[in-house]
């Protein structure tokens, strides 16, 4: 894992809406997915090859800032550096906020980076389409739908250079104070929700020794189960990763810190069980289409799973809302036993790598 230097102070730098006035969030009137879909696509088509020191990566923050601005939302960047391969970076993590009453908080989490070019692969032109501009869609829907009245805070990031190192969510995590960490119910990240045989909801690995950080997977399964939408959880055939427990993305910036809840698609039966082969599809070269630019793109998305981005941005976003609502009900207990005290005393960030480099997704 790349660590950061504490060399930034932990500040943010307000966004002044440049276009439309951030007007209050209203009820929505419209079909699940359909936001998330539309912005999918726009990334897609719009901001591709949004990796680390790019143009496009800037032109990205301006407009994920502007559209969450255009939902009610009062934006603020996180700026952080870091080195990758011999020279120093800056990124940003964007940062939105719907307040509560109860000092708790949810936090929602998607990376809107691209992987950067390789010496042997030029990814200047690398749509990202399920990697990760599907995680990028559903969070706006999710933060364009969420209500005024809130019991516990909910906080959206849309984390940056998650593809070197899980680097913008690091940096989060790192600078959570003891007191946040406490007041933090769950983590839910999103990334990759498109191409894959299977929806997935995971918890972090900590579940796997303490069964009670999985009660938001439960819960996320249980939604899933009532609204008829087939979703499952790794089921553990690799004993390197745990059943029910995810990995490999910003989650793991937050495992071991407070309870993660992951969604994505692919398909932990098959290659090497470890969920890096995505699909049995003979059309898809090898299984996967993690940083190819010549799959992960609207044009061969739609050729070989037609209607899936429409259907996965439907799907997720529909639990995701219904679990939202769900955990903004419930009178959520306190972390107990000895990694829930650990947790509740914010010494967590135990964190697991499991490729060269600590690359999500």
């Amino acid at each position: 894992m790349i660590r950061l230097k504490q060399s930034l102070q932990y500040t943010f730098l307000a966004i002044t809406a440049q276009t439309l006035f951030a007007l209050p969030a209203l009820a929505a009137d419209f079909a699940f997915g359909e936001t998330a879909a539309k912005e999918t696509e726009y990334l897609s088509k719009n901001l591709a090859g949004r990796s680390i020191g790019s143009q496009k990566e800037q032109d990205a923050i301006a407009y994920l800032s502007q559209r969450l601005s255009d939902f009610g939302y009062q934006p603020t960047l996180q700026p952080f550096s870091f080195e990758y391969n011999g020279q120093t970076y800056n990124s940003f993590n964007i940062i939105v906020e719907r307040k509560g009453t109860s000092g708790k908080q949810i936090i929602v989490g998607a990376h809107y980076d691209t992987a950067p070019s390789s010496a042997t692969l030029d990814r200047s032109n690398l749509e990202g389409t399920n990697d990760n501009s599907s995680g990028v869609g559903v969070l706006l829907e999710l933060a364009q739908r969420l209500e005024n009245e809130r019991n516990h805070s909910v906080k959206f990031i849309l984390f940056g250079a998650e593809e070197v190192g899980l680097v913008g969510s690091g940096y989060y995590a790192n600078n959570m104070s003891s007191q946040e960490i406490k007041n933090t119910l769950v983590m839910v990240n999103l990334d990759s929700l498109i191409v894959g045989d299977k929806m997935y909801f995971h918890a972090g690995r900590l579940a796997a020794t303490e069964p009670e950080f999985g009660r938001y997977r439960d819960l996320a399964l249980e939604i899933s189960d009532e609204l008829d939408i087939a979703a499952e959880t790794n089921p553990g055939l690799n004993p390197n990763y745990p059943k029910g427990t995810g990995c490999c993305s910003d989650l793991e910036s937050f495992d071991f810190q407070v309870p993660v809840l992951a969604a994505e698609a692919t398909n932990w039966d098959i290659g090497e069980l470890d969920g890096y082969t995505q699909t049995t599809n003979p059309r898809v070269p090898g299984g996967a289409t993690w940083h190819d630019p010549a799959t992960d793109n609207l044009a061969f998305i739609n050729e070989v799973f037609p209607g899936l981005i429409e259907k996965r941005t439907r799907e997720y976003t529909q639990v995701l809302d219904v679990f939202l609502d769900r955990v903004n009900a419930q009178s959520v207990p306190e972390p107990t036993g000895v990694m829930g005290m650990t947790l509740a005393l914010g010494l967590g960030g135990w964190r697991m790598r499991r490729r060269q480099g600590g690359q999500g997704r």
